[in-house]
């Protein structure tokens, strides 16, 4: 039987983590100390051999898969890299595009205020990503659309940038109640900044959009998001490539939002923990065939985000 030894069960403030000794391996693995034994999870593919994704890598990836072009958006468990993505931008221009993150839970002091305005108009970065589950830091005693982080909102409205925002079910990921909840935080949040465009990144699940409770219908309904269609990264752990159950789902996004609000994306070099990069931009392509116009199809692989982020481009991808 599965005992859980990172954490007391709670997830809504740093104190319900354990003292584990948790620790970054090698080859993907994460590792930590639980009663004495020795622990560990094959979290990343074992092809991180140094836990590691060089520019060079991502290239080499890249040119294997067919795409042109990446954005580089990191979730928080990769690491606080504004200045390397900023290196990779500079060293590939017309390969990469960066985007920024900050503290979250820390976004209205001037410390990370300054940080983000550094990163945009130093660095080069060109969005913001914006993870809520990084609110447990500050034990989710204020949301992201709490009046204290108006001030943050307002540098980012006077930046011109676009939100890549990582949400999940707060405190628990695995309740849907709680992802309703923030879905309509987000809604509340939009009526407020109107003006600040934005990706919902990861997409939804099939069976939330066959649902479509009135939260989410809202939430497609608005222009100034885009929505990340990104399904192998989980979906290829218990579905055989190239996933024609999700065919439904895919549809249901273009009937709801359009060809102009739908961006394909890969989580790579993550999603080869479940399959190849190649494949997570393929079953895309095949699903697509026979309804969906190639116009459109080109939106969604690379230039509806690129021209959220304001690059110019031709048929790339992302």
């Amino acid at each position: 039987m599965h005992r859980q030894t990172l954490h007391d069960g709670r997830l809504d403030t740093p104190s319900s983590l354990k003292e584990v000794d948790f620790r970054v391996g090698r080859c993907g693995r994460f590792e930590w100390t639980a009663d004495g034994e020795d622990v560990y999870l094959q979290f990343f593919p074992p092809s991180l051999q140094t836990m590691a994704s060089p520019p060079e890598l991502m290239l080499q990836q890249m040119a294997r898969a067919g795409v042109d072009c990446a954005v580089l958006q990191n979730a928080r468990l990769y690491g606080r890299l504004n200045e390397f993505f900023a290196a990779a931008v500079r060293a590939y221009p017309d390969r990469f595009i960066g985007l920024a993150d900050v503290d979250e839970a820390q976004a209205h002091t001037p410390a990370q205020l300054d940080k983000l305005r550094h990163a945009i108009r130093e660095l080069g970065l060109r969005g913001l990503y914006y993870a809520n589950r990084a609110l447990i830091t500050a034990s989710y005693a204020r949301m992201f659309d709490d009046p204290l982080f108006d001030v943050f909102w307002e540098e980012v409205r006077g930046l011109g940038i676009p939100v890549f925002w990582e949400i999940v079910g707060a405190p628990h990921p695995n309740n849907p109640d709680h992802l309703l909840r923030e879905i309509d935080r987000l809604n509340r949040w939009a009526e407020r900044w109107p003006t600040i465009p934005g990706v919902w990144t990861h997409g939804f699940a099939p069976e939330l959009l066959e649902q479509m409770p009135s939260e989410l219908e809202q939430l497609l309904g608005r222009e100034q998001l885009m929505i990340e269609i990104l399904y192998p990264i989980h979906w290829a752990r218990t579905h055989e490539y190239p996933f024609p159950e999700l065919r439904q789902a895919i549809e249901t996004l273009y009937r709801r939002v359009g060809g102009e609000r739908l961006i394909w994306g890969s989580d790579m070099p993550n999603v080869e923990r479940n399959c190849t990069y190649r494949q997570s931009l393929e079953y895309l392509r095949q699903l697509a065939s026979g309804w969906l116009p190639s116009a459109d199809l080109d939106r969604i692989l690379g230039l509806n985000v690129l021209r959220l982020l304001g690059v110019h481009g031709t048929r790339p991808k992302t």
